[in-house]
Parts: structure tokens; C-alpha cells; sequence
């Protein structure tokens, strides 16, 4: 295995602290369960490593309104165990029981999980399907927008080297949402949330693509559940190839499917 760098490191305890510091050398971390390997790997360089952990407002869940609230820095473990997310986003709290392994959950965090993009992610799945929305910090001020528009591709995101994650918006979930995943070994090879958007259902698929990816169907929709399935461009890897994946998404969202009332 190979050594980490030796990095400076910077403790902030504000968001506007962070904002002064952050930028290409110098990488924001609270848990490091992404960046730690990007930094064995070699494809993070950083001078110095900035850690959150010590910013109150980047912490908490609440309820506001029709959506929860969750601090940046929340992890894994936290959002599993919150009565607030049992409560209002049961499917949410329960996929985040199942991230990774004791270690990732216990130190890994929601903020971290979104801005790495890593394809093979439970949670980035199902906000994508609930239509979640996270909220940014930079120099020019704040802005909001979906976590579908968030994540560009593959460990790709639209968020800029001074810009900071602060938090994620998530609306409550509808009766009979559904999170479904295929797993070999610690990350998914195939992630399915199913969200009811009246009397039709939106289906988004993740871990086996770049992105999550999302289509909407109602009863009857077997030509367009097919015609979906067909265009999804899914990996070949060790955990099976794209057509192994495609025949078993198509069997999955068949059964599923076809009960829509």
C-alpha cells in the first residue's frame, strides 16, 4: 500500500474560514473515506487538506417544512440512525445503513459521498429518484440546485475548487418509495430507486452508470422500461459485464413495475 503525502493541515471552524482557504491545493475532508484513496492513487495532489469537522453549521438534520435538512458533514451512520429521517425518509436512512462497511459509515459523509461523484454510490441514487437538492457556499455568494444537475459524470460535479458543499435538501418521501441494489462486494453493481410520482413511478439507476440515470413510466410501459433499459450505457467490470447488468435491471424493474396502480 502506498504512503500518503505529507500535507499541511488547515482546521477552520466557519464557512467563511473554509471559503478563504479551499481551492485547487488545498482539499476540504471530514471523513477522507473518498480522499484518502484519490490521494494513495495519486489523482488528488493537495498541499494541504482542510477539515471541516469543526464547523458547527455544517452539522445537524431537521425537518423544514416538506424537506429534510442534512448538514454536509453528516455522516453515514448519523443519517441511519436519525429518528427525523426514519420518520420522514425511511428509504434514505436504511440505504445509508447499508453503505460500505462499519468503518465508511461511521466516518464517511453524505457531503463527501455527493461531491467525489463516485458512480458506485447508494445515496447519489435515490436523491437523484427523491429530487434532492444541495446547497453551495463560494465567493460569489450561495446557490441551490438538484443533485441531478450536481453530478456531471464520473467523479465529476459542477462544484468549483473554492466552493464548499454545505448542505443537502431532501423532499419527504412518497408512500412506496423503493431503494434495491445488486452487491458483489463493498459497492453496489447495480443501485434502483423507485420513486411514485402520481399514478406513474420515476426510476433511477445508478452504480452500473457514470451518473444516476432516470426515466418515468406508468402501467402498461413495457415498450418504454425496455427501450430505457437498451439505452443505458452500464460498465463492464469485475462484478459482471454491461449485458449481465442489463438482463438483471430488466427483470428487477419488470417485477416491479408491473403492479403500478
Amino acid at each position: 500500500m502506498s504512503v500518503l503525502p505529507e500535507l499541511e493541515l488547515v482546521r477552520p471552524t466557519s464557512i467563511d474560514e473554509a471559503l478563504a482557504v479551499i481551492d485547487e491545493n488545498h482539499a476540504p475532508y471530514a471523513g477522507a473515506t473518498e480522499l484518502v484513496p484519490a490521494l494513495r492513487l495519486g489523482v488528488r495532489f493537495p498541499i494541504a487538506i482542510v477539515d471541516l469537522k469543526r464547523i458547527d453549521d455544517l452539522g445537524g438534520i431537521t425537518a423544514e417544512a416538506d424537506q429534510l435538512r442534512l448538514g454536509a458533514v453528516t455522516t453515514h451512520r448519523e443519517l441511519a440512525s436519525s429518528d427525523i429521517v426514519r420518520d420522514k425518509a425511511p428509504t434514505l436512512a436504511a440505504a445509508a445503513g447499508r453503505v460500505g462497511n462499519a468503518r465508511v459509515r461511521s466516518t464517511g459523509t453524505i457531503g463527501g459521498n455527493l461531491c467525489f461523484a463516485e458512480p458506485r454510490s447508494d445515496l447519489a441514487t435515490l436523491l437523484v429518484a427523491l429530487g434532492a437538492t444541495v446547497d453551495i457556499a463560494g465567493p460569489s455568494g450561495s446557490l441551490t440546485m438538484s443533485v441531478d444537475d450536481f453530478i456531471v459524470g464520473a467523479f465529476e460535479t459542477r462544484l468549483g475548487p473554492d466552493e464548499l458543499l454545505v448542505g443537502i435538501r431532501v423532499p419527504f418521501e412518497p408512500a412506496g418509495t423503493t431503494y434495491w441494489k445488486l452487491q458483489s462486494y463493498e459497492r453496489p453493481t447495480i443501485g434502483v430507486a423507485v420513486v411514485p410520482v402520481g399514478d406513474r413511478r420515476r426510476v433511477v439507476v445508478g452504480a452500473a452508470t457514470e451518473r444516476p440515470v432516470a426515466g418515468e413510466f406508468g402501467p402498461g410501459d413495457a415498450e418504454a422500461v425496455e427501450s430505457f433499459t437498451e439505452r443505458l450505457g452500464l460498465s463492464d467490470d469485475l462484478a459482471g459485464s454491461a449485458e449481465y447488468k442489463r438482463a438483471v435491471l430488466r427483470g428487477y424493474l419488470a417485477e416491479r413495475l408491473d403492479h403500478v396502480p
